[in-house]
């Protein structure tokens, strides 16, 4: 394998969301694998800081192909190289800020999501793919995404699931459980404590004499997510939030704004996926479901099996490991080609 210089891009490198942690466990894997890793944003911050001590380079201006530009670390007053061999980025303004200043860059985007405009105003959102030109290649976190991407504007993706550090979220295999779950935990930046999503949750908590945890940005926004998972024994949340429960062998509940999914066990898993675990159904109706029902299927799923078969799905569809692997396989071809 080829050491390369890859450029990372993003809206921000400031915020505890969810592509700003996608990209920080990129760069942090793509280091250990001794790429030289630059992280564009024009927005720096905790996530930068975040970048930098893994020994990834910040800036928040690209001047161009063989310039040079300003390093986030401005005590050093260093400047960068900008000769990349692969871009590999987010959202749309992002995507087309890199491709303007280095157009002999080829450029591996992902599109996290399906709200790409507003419909009342036509206002273009960041997941909404660029159609100026076009990309080298595309990812979709989703067949949902991936569908989406070809029906409306004819742009073939390739499925990428959301990654994670399973050494960071490392799983404790148990040899015995308890006859209930004794803490419950919501993992979300979408709602807070009064919604009646969370209310839900809370019946739940209550139904099992639960202590009843949550953290996100209108909860109690915190980077050691691991820290406080490793008390759960449920996790409630949406995409990337409840899958890093997953990793950590917790039961995991698909639960939020777009409706319940419910438990992943190894069969629900296979549905749950095509909207990366959004709670959607696969048509995009949106059905909440009652404690009662939430109860009954914690009750199944709760057993050691369920755990450890779910961590094992992690290990295989949502390694870093293997998903930085892949990305430097496409980059090395696309810089063939």
């Amino acid at each position: 394998m080829n050491k390369l210089k890859i450029l990372l891009g993003n809206n921000t490198f400031d915020i505890l969301a969810g592509t700003e942690i996608w990209m920080l466990t990129l760069a942090t894997e793509l280091r250990k694998l001794g790429h030289e890793v630059t992280a564009y944003s024009p927005q720096l911050g905790f996530i930068a800081t975040k970048m930098e001590a893994i020994g990834a380079k910040c800036i928040k201006d690209v001047v161009g192909q063989g310039s040079s530009a300003k390093a986030f670390n401005f005590i050093l007053e260093e400047k960068r190289s900008t000769n990349y061999d692969i871009i590999i980025c987010n959202h749309n303004e992002i995507t087309k800020y890199l491709k303007e200043k280095l157009p002999n860059v080829p450029i591996i985007a992902t599109v996290h999501g399906i709200i790409h405009k507003n419909p009342e105003t036509g206002e273009i959102y960041p997941e909404h793919p660029v159609t100026e030109f076009k990309v080298d290649k595309y990812l979709a976190v989703s067949e949902e995404v991936q569908d989406l991407l070809m029906s409306v504007y004819g742009i073939q993706a390739k499925v990428f699931r959301n990654f994670f550090d399973l050494d960071r979220f490392s799983y404790k295999k148990k040899t015995k459980l308890g006859d209930a779950p004794k803490t419950i935990m919501v993992n979300s930046n979408y709602w807070g404590v009064e919604d009646p999503i969370n209310k839900v949750i809370k019946e739940v908590a209550d139904y099992y004499g639960a202590k009843f945890i949550g953290i996100g940005a209108n909860l109690a926004p915190t980077y050691e997510v691991e820290q406080i998972l490793a008390d759960a024994d449920i996790v409630f949340g949406m995409g990337r939030s409840v899958l890093e429960g997953i990793c950590m062998g917790k039961i995991g509940v698909v639960h939020g704004r777009w409706g319940t999914g419910g438990v992943i066990n190894p069969e629900s898993y296979e549905t749950l996926k095509l909207t990366n675990f959004s709670g959607r159904i696969v048509d995009g109706t949106n059905q909440l479901k009652s404690a009662e029902e939430i109860v009954a299927q914690i009750d199944e799923a709760w057993n050691l099996k369920t755990m450890s078969e779910m961590r094992k799905v992690a290990e295989k569809d949502h390694n870093v490991k293997i998903a930085a692997k892949e990305l430097v396989a496409m980059a090395e071809e696309l810089i063939k080609k």
